[in-house]
């Protein structure tokens, strides 16, 4: 920057006039101290600003306003593996949706050994299937539901439903399964051992309401009635599957 400014102010006058490239130069240097103070000055009105606008956000998020959370849960699901999105906001509850993994696409074969020792591969036994895929549908429960609690730190509850993305019928209408129906207290998350415990016996214990149904010796998890939860359906009715990339 100041050799810019040396440059411009040196400029047409000759070598041997040295009081005039002396005064030149001084004035190059205050013009050069001159544009660094305004760009501080600049950066400085950008940083209060973005820092005025963060803050703002922020007394949002911890006031509840509903536009505010559900845009920051919209954000935070983005880019998550089991889609998921804000249903609404309604005091300091969230209602949550998120699409979960079928039984049918758990894997349906797995390595082992024969009784010689020689390798091979197997079906995997009905109770083993179920038991991966009860693992598999709470482990994308509570990870939608700490990401919810940790970017929107108003909400001290929230109601979360897990339903499978089902094919069109025949007039292009999807029809979906809620496996899971639950409520979680953010206090109740505290001191869950995350890294040791299985995700079915987190959802257990954790949460302060729970409805799923689970059937047979395998205790497979099956579709809620939803004749029996109007509650539930209009949820399902509020579900916009195309945005959730389903």
């Amino acid at each position: 920057m100041e050799q810019r400014h040396r440059k411009a102010s040196l400029k047409g006058i000759s070598i041997f006039a040295r009081g005039r490239r002396r005064d030149a130069l001084a004035q190059a240097a205050a013009a050069a101290q001159s544009e660094v103070d305004a760009r501080e000055l600049e950066r400085a009105k950008q940083r209060a600003a973005a820092q005025a606008q963060l803050d703002a956000e922020w007394a949002q998020l911890q006031a509840n306003e509903p536009d505010a959370v559900i845009a920051a849960l919209a954000a935070a699901f983005e880019d998550n593996d089991a889609a998921a999105a804000p249903l609404g906001v309604t005091g300091d509850e969230a209602t949550l949706v998120v699409i979960v993994p079928t039984l049918a696409g758990m894997p349906q074969k797995k390595p082992d050994v024969t009784p010689t020792g020689r390798p091979t591969i197997k079906a995997v036994p009905k109770k083993e299937a179920a038991a991966w895929h009860a693992t598999a549908v709470a482990g994308c429960i509570l990870v939608t539901v700490k990401e919810a609690f940790a970017v929107a730190p108003g909400l001290n509850s929230v109601r979360i439903v897990a339903a499978t993305t089902p094919e069109r019928d025949a007039y292009g209408n999807r029809h979906p399964d809620v496996l899971i129906a639950a409520r979680f207290e953010r206090e109740r998350l505290d001191g869950v051992q995350w890294t040791t415990t299985e995700s079915a016996r987190i959802l257990n214990d954790v949460t302060s309401e729970l409805q799923l149904k689970q059937v047979g010796v395998s205790k497979t998890l099956t579709p809620l009635p939803l004749d029996e939860e109007p509650e539930l359906q209009a949820l399902l009715n509020a579900i916009d599957y195309e945005e959730l990339g389903a």
